[in-house]
């Protein structure tokens, strides 16, 4: 359903996520997302994040409203660029509604978010 890994050189955080899920699922990633934003941030106050979602459908209203919440917490602390990879149009419209905060962008390209993740100012001090 999710997976987490953390570069500690290039201060960037990758994450897949896969299926349709459940609330407890949602809080589990929560909770691992968490405790990786708190572990990074005894060392960088801000850090890089590409996020595959090619393989995430839209989820409920519920779970949108919880992703809502999260990066809103996520957001307020960690000011560096959060990169969305998406599988169609479609699905980066809905991302782009869903995140309208202006250090997230959505792309259907990896060599696009990469790059966009790296350029100057990507990451505050």
């Amino acid at each position: 359903m999710f997976h987490f890994s953390y570069d500690p050189d290039k201060i960037l955080v990758r994450l897949s996520q896969q299926g349709y899920w459940s609330i407890s699922v949602f809080r589990a990633f929560e909770a691992e997302f968490l405790k990786l934003h708190a572990s990074i941030r005894k060392t960088n106050s801000n850090y890089r994040v590409i996020a595959d979602c090619s393989d995430f459908p839209v989820q409920s209203a519920e779970i949108g409203e919880a992703f809502r919440v999260l990066f809103n917490k996520l957001m307020a602390e960690n000011k560096g660029h959060y990169a969305i990879l998406a599988r169609s149009m479609l699905n980066k419209l809905q991302a782009q509604r869903a995140f309208p905060q202006p250090h997230v962008q959505v792309f259907i390209d990896t060599d696009e978010a990469m790059a966009w993740l790296f350029e100057d100012g990507s990451l505050p001090d």
